[in-house]
């Protein structure tokens, strides 16, 4: 558990949720539910369900956090009934697959947005090849960056650059929105809200579809649980800070729908890949090649983000001695675990050589999804069994943890009825973790080279990275000579 000084309150802990929720998707979802409600009015409509799901998602997230205090999230959790098959097989997949292709979806993202706003600036003309390899460059400079900065005390370091990145955030949003409601109030650009409703589509199946793009959009709002043990007083942190980061989001994300509808029609919205540079064609004319940079400005809050989640969550894993132990290595002053996140980031960089990444991730919500289920039947039966948690945990009326188990379970049903390959390879996947587990965790003893080997890594590590065992971290926060203070005392 990290040292009082180094625990993030309430502004830190809503600046990550924030951060993490909107990002790319306000940018790929508008399109996506606009196709399949088919009218302006039931889009809107969509968007205000999916803040209402997330907020019955993060009250029983909330509930688990604060009734198992540590960090991990789904693993932590999966693991204190003592399910450890499915939480090692999960943690597995989420920490070598799941969590690094994200990161480096994202941050190629960064990186083509970037190119594609410097390209008009410099008159740049690069080949295929050239492009794939600067696109790279810019993001693996970005992430080396964010990993330097979490390698240090999260609340002094980490957590203001996440507040910053929020800020920025907010602001490059507001551009958007500011200019949208311009239109409308002094210009009268109100066609689209007129019979808002009309051509809206009947049948379930869109919109559930719809329902399933737009959460795309709003997830995140499960990160502090990722560091449960790294919040300030989480009875009070998490619920404050996890309702303002969805509450925040949502009239961002409506607001800026409003603004597109301003100025495109139906038609130009649904046949428009990248709906925001539209947008901003229309109205900024010359200078709309600043919504690249704002585009990446969002990106490189969900880098950090992303970082932080899937760091904490390898460290759970191997706090618990389901990983090797050389990730069980802290900072001692600043508690942070400096090996997972430098592990993470190197296969971040061997996943971003793959091939398609867009279809690794889409086999990856199919098992982040089924993850969840198992997670609200853990909790059901928690509460049904009367297993022991902390006192002082939030606590939900019963009907919450059964209505996100009903939306998870629907949400788990559409790739197989939509694409039955995506069920497949996401099984195939999660029992490739069931295979990890029974081969090297659940034998008593494995061959004494790999304990050799586990050693003198962790050895190694220790000198590399200045990191102890957490198990030995001081619990306090003097002496603490980080090498980024320093540099920032001398500069």
């Amino acid at each position: 558990m990290a040292p009082q000084g180094h625990k993030i309150g309430v502004l830190e802990a809503a600046s990550y949720c924030v951060g993490d929720i909107i990002g790319s998707g306000i940018f790929v979802s508008p399109t996506s539910i606009l196709q399949h409600t088919g009218s302006v009015g039931l889009s809107l409509c969509l968007w205000a369900a999916c803040a209402g799901i997330s907020v019955v998602g993060a009250l029983v997230y909330i509930e688990l956090g604060t009734s198992i205090q540590k960090s991990g999230c789904d693993f932590a959790y999966l693991s204190h009934v003592k399910w450890h098959p499915l939480a090692v097989a999960f943690l597995w997949v989420s920490c070598c697959l799941s969590y690094p292709s994200t990161l480096a979806i994202q941050s190629a993202t960064l990186g083509k947005y970037v190119i594609s706003g410097l390209t008009p600036l410099l008159d740049l003309k690069l080949t295929d090849s050239t492009l794939f390899y600067l696109e790279r460059l810019i993001a693996f400079s970005v992430l080396w960056v964010l990993t330097f900065i979490n390698m240090f005390s999260l609340k002094r370091f980490a957590a203001r650059f996440q507040q910053l990145a929020t800020l920025a955030k907010l602001l490059a949003t507001a551009l958007i929105i500011v200019t949208g409601f311009y239109y409308i109030i002094f210009k009268g650009y109100t066609r689209n809200f007129e019979d808002s409703f009309k051509e809206s589509t009947t049948k379930p199946g869109n919109i559930v579809l719809g329902l399933y793009a737009g959460l795309f959009a709003y997830n995140g709002w499960d990160i502090l649980n990722f560091g449960a043990e790294e919040i300030e007083n989480p009875r009070r942190t998490m619920p404050i800070a996890a309702l303002c980061g969805i509450g925040i989001s949502a009239l961002v994300f409506i607001s800026m729908n409003v603004s597109y509808f301003a100025l495109l029609t139906v038609e130009e919205f649904k046949q428009s890949e990248t709906v925001a540079m539209t947008f901003a064609e229309r109205t900024l004319g010359n200078f709309s090649y600043v919504v690249p940079f704002l585009i990446a400005i969002l990106l490189l809050g969900n880098l950090n983000t992303t970082i932080f989640g899937c760091s904490r969550y390898l460290f759970a894993g191997a706090a618990r001695r389901v990983m090797p132990s050389f990730i069980r290595t802290v900072h001692g002053p600043s508690m942070s675990p400096r090996v997972a996140v430098f592990i993470e980031l190197m296969v971040c960089v061997c996943v971003s050589f793959a091939g398609n990444l867009d279809h690794l991730i889409s086999y990856m919500m199919f098992t982040i999804w089924m993850q969840r289920t198992i997670v609200q039947v853990a909790l059901l039966y928690m509460r049904f069994s009367d297993y022991p948690v902390s006192p002082n945990g939030f606590r939900n009326p019963i009907i919450v943890p059964i209505l996100f188990l009903l939306i998870c379970l629907c949400l788990l049903v559409i790739p197989i009825w939509q694409d039955f390959y995506v069920a497949v390879y996401g099984l195939g996947l999660t029992f490739l973790g069931l295979a990890i587990y029974l081969v090297f965790i659940l034998p008593s003893k494995l061959p004494k080279l790999f304990s050799v080997v586990d050693e003198k890594l962790t050895v190694l590590f220790q000198i590399v990275f200045n990191v102890i065992p957490a198990e030995y971290a001081q619990s306090g926060d003097s002496g603490d000579t980080d090498l980024l203070e320093d540099i920032l005392k001398s500069s």
